[in-house]
């Protein structure tokens, strides 16, 4: 039968408090059109397989097709180049990358000596074509959407346009165990689904620019009913978390969702939903009841900043009054807010790092089930706000695997308009807000061991002094944490 390995590196370095492992969305995407033809498709999950090395050498020993690694930027790149090390020592099959990060970096990452192919943009019908390609022996020249090597040059074919969702078919999950990727929240085994793909928004932090051109596209409502009604009477799922970057991208189209699920009653529910505040904060009373009646229990949201000068200088479409009036609101349908913060950007000041803690902690102080959280701006390639790093003194990474310490919880060494002071105190907020609010470890991780949930409530006052006062210095618990294997440096 006809092989390919798909690999799946681990998207951080070290341990977590709260082990959460979504499906490898991605991989499922690319493999399911291989899986209809006939191929035999291989997943290794490094994050839940710890002898992946071995059973990659065994699936070498069957002599694939090629190889596939997805990858972030982050440490996700360090992985996933351990893996296609490995496959290099021990075949000669093609290593192929796709996923954000080669999208972002296609010629740097294919520079790499262990990478052959990269797949650039979205991979379902361009790594189905190359698949086929390289079986067949012929030249890659003709596959749209790739990178490749061919005698020691470096040479790029047409681009792919953006594909029909609706034309793809439901995911083949067979692929995978999904018992362990079932996520247990508020009493259910969850699984996440991807209902549509793109941001409208033009936010210039954000990949979604580079990669989606700031477009939306979502499956229809029936499609999408479809898909929840297979996880559900096939394995079993009785809770969905959409994966959308935006849920809301079409309002109306959310709505009939939402609508369907309720007059079908599927006996399933949609946990967690990820939209934009300017969508939710016009959403009526009747509609929020709606998303309450379909088993909403999270609202995920990007705030950023408490400074209406960042936000400007990020293009956020985010009004400050409307994100506190929907807060308050939000209490009465007892869904709980996830907002999420950033800070170390370029230009940023104490005063303006300053704002965006007094908004973080209002929100928690008017909302009791409100959780917020501060993670560290990570520079994306290719977006606008990269760009004014870089004119900011950003050194720019030479090589692929420099970019590994680009992560959320990592304040870039490399980053001059970063003094000590700011890169010491925004890393105790990346810590710090972990514990400040009224629900932290509690509800709805069910997985927490109980003696960190004790430590956390025992720290929860201290966090909020160091939040309050900006105080960085004798972070003992951030070394402790670290020590602990609790808390790893991304780098």
């Amino acid at each position: 039968m006809k092989h390919i390995i798909l690999f799946c590196p681990s998207h951080k370095i070290g341990g977590s408090v709260q082990p959460r492992i979504e499906l490898p969305l991605g991989l499922l995407h690319i493999s399911t059109p291989l899986d209809r033809a006939g191929y035999d498709v291989k997943i290794i999950d490094q994050r839940i397989d710890k002898h992946w090395r071995k059973r990659l050498l065994e699936e070498l020993n069957k002599n694939p097709i090629c190889v596939g690694v997805t990858s972030m930027t982050g440490p996700q790149i360090r992985h996933g180049l351990d893996a296609s090390h490995l496959v290099r020592e021990h075949s000669a099959v093609p290593v192929v990358w796709g996923g954000i990060h080669p999208t972002l970096l296609p010629e740097q990452t294919i520079e790499n000596e262990n990478i052959d192919i990269v797949v650039q943009g979205e991979g379902e019908e361009t790594f189905f074509e190359l698949v086929q390609t390289l079986e067949d022996g012929e030249s890659l020249g003709g596959v749209r959407g790739i990178w490749y090597k061919e005698n020691g040059e470096i040479k790029k074919t047409e681009s792919r346009p953006f594909i029909d969702l609706n034309n793809q078919p439901p995911l083949s999950y067979h692929l995978v165990d999904v018992s362990k990727y079932l996520i247990r929240l508020f009493e259910r085994g969850h699984l996440s689904l991807e209902t549509s793909r793109g941001c409208p928004f033009k936010c210039n932090y954000c990949y979604n620019t580079k990669v989606y051109k700031s477009t939306w596209r979502g499956l229809t409502v029936d499609e999408t009913i479809r898909r929840i009604k297979i996880l559900a009477k096939d394995y079993g799922v009785k809770g969905i978390l959409f994966s959308d970057d935006n849920f809301f991208g079409n309002k109306e189209r959310a709505l009939n969702i939402l609508e369907r699920m309720k007059e079908e009653n599927l006996g399933i529910i949609c946990s967690k939903v990820d939209a934009h505040i300017s969508a939710l904060s016009k959403l009526t009373d009747d509609e929020l009841t709606l998303l309450k009646e379909c088993g909403c229990k999270m609202l995920m949201m990007g705030v950023e900043s408490g400074s209406p000068r960042m936000l400007e200088m990020m293009k956020k479409p985010l009004r400050i009054p409307d994100l506190l009036e929907f807060n308050r609101r939000i209490m009465k349908f007892d869904i709980m807010p996830l907002y999420f913060f950033m800070m170390g950007y370029p230009t940023e000041t104490f005063t303006e790092l300053s704002q965006t803690i007094s908004l973080y902690m209002r929100l928690i102080r008017e909302n009791k089930d409100a959780v917020s959280h501060v993670n560290i701006y990570t520079p994306f390639p290719g977006t606008g706000l990269f760009d004014i790093c870089v004119e900011r003194g950003l050194k720019l990474p030479e090589r692929l695997e420099e970019w590994v310490p680009f992560n959320y919880r990592t304040a870039n060494e490399n980053a001059p308009w970063l003094s000590e002071r700011k890169k010491k105190t925004i890393r105790m907020l990346h810590f710090a807000t972990l514990f400040t609010s009224r629900r932290v470890f509690l509800d709805p991780y069910k997985k927490t061991n109980p003696l960190i949930v004790l430590l956390a409530r025992i720290y929860h006052p201290i966090a909020k002094m160091r939040v309050y006062n900006l105080y960085y210095k004798f972070p003992l618990e951030i070394k402790l944490a670290e020590l602990l294997g609790l808390y790893p440096k991304q780098t």
